[in-house]
C-alpha cells in the first residue's frame, strides 16, 4: 500500500470519500468476474463471513472511519454487508488479514480498557484513539479501502443502500449507456469482458 503523506490543511470527509470514488469504481470492475459467483448472496443482510461479535466491531470501525454526521455514513449504507460478502468472494485473499487485525485491534482494545471490552462498546473518543494507534498498519488500510468501496459500490455488492454513496458525491444513481458511466452494465460489454451478463 503507498505510504500516506498527511496533508497540511484539513480534508472534508465529502472531500475525502469523492477522492476515493474513482479508486473505487476500479477496484468494482477488477473484481466483478469473481463477484458474480456472489449470486443472492451479495444482496442479502444475512453475514455469510464474520461472526455477529466481529461484525458488529467491523461495523463500529467503518462507522468510525465514516460517520453520520448529518448524513448517512457506513453504517446506514451497508458498508459491512459489502465487506462481510467480499471477504467471500472477490476479496477472500483478505479474509486472513481481516481476522488478525480484528484479533490484535480486540487485544489492544482490552489492554487500554481491561478485560470485557470491546471495540464497538467503547465511546466515539476511545474508539478514535484506538484507530490512530492503528491507522498505519495493513489492517486499517485495508479497512479504510473497504469502508469506502462499501459506500460507493453498487448496492448489489451489499454496500451503497439506496446509493446513497452515490448521492452523497453527486453522482446521478441513472445508469448511463456511454463510457464511461454504465459502459460495464451494457450486457454485450459484459458479454464481451466476461463471457456473460452479470
Amino acid at each position: 500500500m503507498p505510504e500516506l503523506v498527511p496533508h497540511e490543511t484539513p480534508v472534508s470527509r465529502r472531500e475525502f470519500v469523492a477522492g476515493f470514488a474513482a479508486l473505487g469504481a476500479v477496484w468494482m470492475v477488477a473484481g466483478t468476474a469473481c463477484a458474480r459467483d456472489a449470486g443472492p448472496a451479495a444482496q442479502s443482510p444475512t453475514l455469510v463471513h464474520f461472526t455477529p461479535h466481529e461484525a458488529a466491531q467491523v461495523n463500529a470501525i467503518s462507522a468510525r472511519i465514516l460517520p453520520s454526521d448529518g448524513t448517512p455514513g457506513a453504517r446506514e449504507a451497508g458498508v459491512l454487508h459489502f465487506i462481510d460478502t467480499t471477504l467471500t468472494t472477490f476479496a477472500k485473499d483478505q479474509a486472513p488479514l481481516f481476522a488478525t487485525g480484528l484479533t490484535s485491534l480486540a487485544a489492544a482494545t482490552v489492554q487500554a480498557h481491561g478485560a470485557g471490552a470491546t471495540f464497538a462498546t467503547l465511546a466515539p473518543e476511545q474508539q478514535d484513539a484506538l484507530l490512530r494507534s492503528i491507522e498505519e498498519t495493513p489492517f486499517f488500510g485495508a479497512m479504510r479501502f473497504a469502508t469506502i468501496a462499501g459506500f460507493l459500490s453498487l448496492p448489489r455488492y451489499g454496500g451503497n443502500k439506496d446509493y446513497m454513496g452515490w448521492k452523497f458525491i453527486g453522482q446521478d444513481v441513472a445508469m448511463e449507456h456511454k463510457a464511461p458511466f454504465g459502459w460495464y452494465d451494457r450486457p454485450e460489454n459484459q458479454l464481451a469482458l466476461l463471457g456473460e451478463v452479470l
